[in-house]
């Protein structure tokens, strides 16, 4: 992790990125409890892209840490698997993806995707998580320290939170039309699902911040890692009034909802969607830059 611009480093934000976000649809589609085929489709999808963004990833972190170009870093793969902290945290948590991708791909055309192989995909998800918290500045201090685990929490639960709202604005947005008697009862498991893992996002999150920071305010305004982390808070407190504003305003009276009112809401859904995709990208930013406490 480097404060500077170096060109495999900014790859590893860019593939972070769109690995956090891709893992987000998996446990937020995995979560809600609707969509049958194409809840199994963007599960098929989005495990499969965080396979080969992971497989990417090693490349790129045999690269950095042997300071040699990406194409000649191959060949030093194996070793970082066998001899780094990194490495064995990299194989348990794509040892997770497949158990993932396989349970994602076990699923039947027109069946329903619930059930129990379901919550096993929310508890590898937990495992992935714990498996990147161990790659981080969090696992400084040791595998299952607080900071770790308050960390892992952290992932696992933003993951949930942002991937309900984006697999419900878009992979699963066709579910909520046509209009039907479950529409009502699947708007609110997103609303209900994104409040609770929002609340214990931000609790950890605060947590994760303030260790960052070495326990003082004083680095938002005099760090880079500290200006990074306002403009994510900035991006978080967008989102969370879009939510907020769309689930009170349109979700507060739970047996009165029309056609006009559902499109309404998706838009802002949609709206909020491209805040938490914009929070991951800047989660990414933040994760491979070095901490305030630290640098």
């Amino acid at each position: 992790m480097l404060t500077s611009l170096d060109p495999v480093v900014v790859a590893q934000m860019a593939l972070g990125a769109i690995a956090d976000i891709a893992f987000a649809v998996v446990l937020g589609t995995a979560l809600l409890g609707f969509g049958a085929q194409r809840r199994a489709m963007a599960l098929r999808i989005a495990t499969t892209i965080w396979l080969v963004i992971e497989c990417v990833y090693i490349v790129s972190e045999a690269s950095q840490m042997a300071g040699q170009p990406l194409w000649a870093a191959w060949p030093l793969v194996p070793v970082v698997l066998r001899t780094t902290h990194f490495g064995r945290m990299w194989l348990l948590g794509i040892g997770a993806g497949l158990v993932v991708f396989g349970i994602a791909c076990s699923f039947e055309r027109g069946q329903s995707s619930g059930g129990v192989r379901r919550w096993w995909i929310v508890l590898a998800c937990a495992v992935i998580a714990f498996a990147h918290a161990g790659t981080t500045h969090a696992a400084d201090a040791g595998d299952f320290s607080l900071a770790e685990c308050v960390h892992a929490v952290h992932l696992w639960t933003t993951a949930a939170w942002g991937g309900v709202v984006i697999a419900a604005a878009w992979p699963l947005r066709r579910t909520f039309r046509p209009w039907s008697s479950e529409t009502l009862d699947h708007l609110h498991r997103v609303s209900l699902i994104a409040t609770l893992t929002f609340a214990i996002a931000i609790a950890t999150g605060a947590a994760n911040a303030w260790r960052g920071l070495g326990g003082s305010l004083a680095p938002l305004s005099t760090s880079l890692w500290g200006e990074l982390l306002t403009a994510k808070l900035i991006v978080v407190c967008a989102a969370v009034l879009i939510g907020a504003i769309n689930r009170l305003a349109h979700l507060s009276r739970r047996h009165s909802i029309d056609r006009p009112t559902l499109d309404v809401f998706m838009r802002l859904l949609s709206f909020e969607a491209v805040l938490m995709v914009a929070v991951f990208a800047a989660a990414s930013i933040l994760g491979h830059s070095m901490p305030a406490a630290v640098g």
